[in-house]
C-alpha cells in the first residue's frame, strides 16, 4: 500500500527582533506529512509537534554578541496556525477524515506548548 504524503507551505510576515533591529522578513514552513495522522488524535499531536518543532527552528537566528539563539515565539505560533489552517482547508476540500481536535485547531487560536 502506498504511503500517501502531502506538503503543507504555510508563510508567515514577521518582524526581526529589536535588538537586531532588521526589515521585514517573511519565512515560510514547507512541510511533508501523512494524512493518515489527521484521522487520530494521537496523530494530530504528532503532527502539530512536529509542526511547532520546524516553526521554531525557522525562526529561530543566532545572536552572536550574546552567544545564544533567539526564537521568535510570534513567529513560530503563526506559521504553526497558518499550517494548522491550510491543511484543514486541504483536507476538507480533499474529503478526508479529520479527528474533531484538528477541527477545533483550525478554528481557534492556540498557544505553544513550551
Amino acid at each position: 500500500m502506498l504511503k500517501v504524503t502531502s506538503t503543507i507551505l504555510a508563510a508567515a510576515m514577521v518582524l526581526t527582533p529589536v535588538a537586531v533591529a532588521g526589515p521585514v522578513k517573511e519565512v515560510t514552513l514547507k512541510m511533508d506529512y501523512d494524512p493518515a495522522l489527521l484521522s487520530t488524535d494521537t496523530g494530530v499531536e504528532t503532527l502539530v509537534s512536529d509542526l511547532e518543532t520546524k516553526a521554531r527552528k525557522i525562526c529561530s537566528q543566532r545572536m552572536p554578541a550574546v552567544g545564544s539563539i533567539y526564537v521568535d515565539t510570534e513567529c513560530s505560533a503563526n506559521l504553526v496556525k497558518a499550517a494548522v489552517q491550510q491543511i484543514h482547508a486541504d483536507q476538507s476540500e480533499a474529503g478526508l477524515d479529520i479527528a474533531p481536535g484538528f477541527q477545533t485547531l483550525a478554528a481557534v487560536d492556540f498557544p505553544l506548548a513550551n
